[in-house]
């Protein structure tokens, strides 16, 4: 139970981190200092950050001194409750070890993937050449059978078969709708006769879905043919002129709107580097212990890989057992349970899921090999991470602990208010613990620099205000 809280704790700490870390870095140069304390200071540019990030959908919520003070006191109570730690040794406990190993893993991993992968597919002159055909656009249609790249020839010519089947439909009359709904497999647009909605030629990812667009002919659909992911019909219809918004308020918009559309191309490249780097590192699945595992969550002999299984019949120990191993490290049970949403149930889920986390820990292995944790924003990024896990973990060991031990002593009583104890026991506990940090670090705001960073902040929070009214 401890081990989930502090992993909960962890996640959460993270979750926070990566959004205020990729969602706002600040421009500013100013290196205000608004509060000092032993062997640290919290500067203006973190101050900034999180108060745009906090109010970035409240418009009117304009910098006060009281919001500054919150805001530069917590940043130093995390500062100090960091320092605390290390010198009550958390930072040397196995848990906490383990939890940093496998957040600062996942850092390296989306690095990574960014760098190597998504930085070299969706490229600025892409995003520029995606916003200079923002119009015209045209209405598409299409029929897909789609195949994978691991499909069997046989499928695939099965699949081609069925799409001229229903090309000879359409040269019989029948209406395109008709023809999707019969034939079409694209989930997302099969219930909508085809309908993908208005398209400029980069919005689409293949690049024959693009050549075929490009020849097609107004109110016309094509021939069948074989585009990256699948065998296609398309339709191109009618033509539309929108008016050009400007290029900084719609160029996130076309990054996603480009990364959705060459999503297959980005695994597909990255499929093909963990199969060149897994014999460098002598990567292994242990298939013994795999399939151990299946049979004992498994409720019959004959299972098909959608059959359900069930892992929690899995006890603590099963889930230490290593299913991967590589130069350096392994892969437990438990490593693919880590993150419950993502957790499989079925036997084919478990490979895709182990498949997933073999990733991370070949490509962080890489990553470090490379150097990419010395890149200054994500060796920052790493720096903050720490700091948060453990200044979490400290507030865990001195006022949520000490919190549920005082409610377990007065339960007996009458008239007993669980939620309402426990909110004012935290509440003096954190109090108590926060003065003993502002005093044996000798915490000070240095208020002289207060006005100054209102004042940026107010000009910030205005610049902020007037992005999103572009974009909106």
């Amino acid at each position: 139970m401890v081990k989930k809280t502090i992993k909960q704790y962890c996640n959460f700490i993270l979750a926070i981190f990566l959004v205020i870390t990729f969602t706002y870095c600040s421009q500013s140069d100013d290196k205000l200092t608004l509060a000092t304390f032993s062997n640290g200071s919290v500067n203006f540019d973190e101050y900034l950050d999180h108060y745009l990030l906090s109010t970035q959908y409240k418009p009117d919520n304009f910098p006060t001194l009281d919001n500054l003070k919150e805001i530069v006191q917590n940043k130093a109570l995390e500062k100090m409750s960091y320092t605390e730690a290390v010198e009550l040794n958390i930072d040397q406990d196995s848990l906490y070890q383990k939890v940093l190993r496998n957040n600062e893993r996942r850092l390296l991993y989306q690095r990574y993937i960014q760098e190597q992968f998504t930085n070299k597919i969706i490229t600025d002159s892409l995003i520029k050449k995606f916003y200079n055909e923002f119009t015209p656009q045209f209405k598409i249609k299409y029929i897909m059978r789609p195949f994978l790249r691991t499909s069997s020839n046989s499928f695939i010519e099965s699949q081609q078969q069925t799409i001229n089947k229903a090309y000879a439909e359409l040269l019989k009359g029948k209406s395109f709708e008709s023809v999707v709904e019969k034939y079409s497999q694209d989930i997302a647009s099969n219930k909508k006769g085809g309908d993908i909605g208005w398209v400029i030629r980069e919005s689409l990812g293949d690049e024959q879905l693009r050549l075929v667009m490009d020849t097609l002919s107004a109110q016309k659909f094509s021939k069948p043919f074989k585009g990256y992911g699948g065998f296609y019909i398309i339709y191109k219809g009618e033509k539309r002129d929108v008016k050009v918004p400007p290029f900084e308020s719609v160029k996130n918009n076309i990054w996603k709107t480009l990364y959705r559309s060459r999503k297959a191309y980005i695994e597909d490249e990255v499929t093909i580097r963990f199969e060149e780097l897994a014999p460098k590192y002598n990567f292994t699945e242990l298939s013994e212990n795999i399939s151990k595992i299946i049979s004992k969550s498994a409720s019959q002999k004959n299972i098909s890989d959608s059959t359900p299984l069930e892992f929690d019949k899995l006890n603590q120990e099963d889930k230490q057992i290593k299913i991967a191993s590589y130069n350096g490290g392994f892969i437990l049970v438990d490593d693919l349970f880590a993150d419950s949403k993502k957790a499989p149930t079925n036997k084919s889920e478990f490979y895709i899921r182990l498949g997933s986390i073999s990733q991370q820990h070949i490509f962080a292995k890489h990553a470090k090999e490379i150097n990419i944790q010395n890149i200054p924003d994500l060796k920052n990024q790493i720096d903050l991470m720490k700091t948060s896990l453990l200044s979490s973990i400290l507030y865990k060991k001195f006022v949520k602990d000490p919190t549920e031990e005082q409610l377990v002593s007065l339960k007996g009583n009458e008239n007993f208010n669980i939620v309402k104890k426990r909110t004012e026991i935290e509440k003096k506990l954190r109090e108590e613990f926060e003065a003993k940090l502002n005093s044996k670090f000798n915490f000070q705001f240095v208020s002289s620099n207060f006005d100054e960073a209102l004042k940026i902040a107010k000009e910030k929070k205005e610049e902020q205000n007037r992005l999103k009214q572009k974009v909106s």
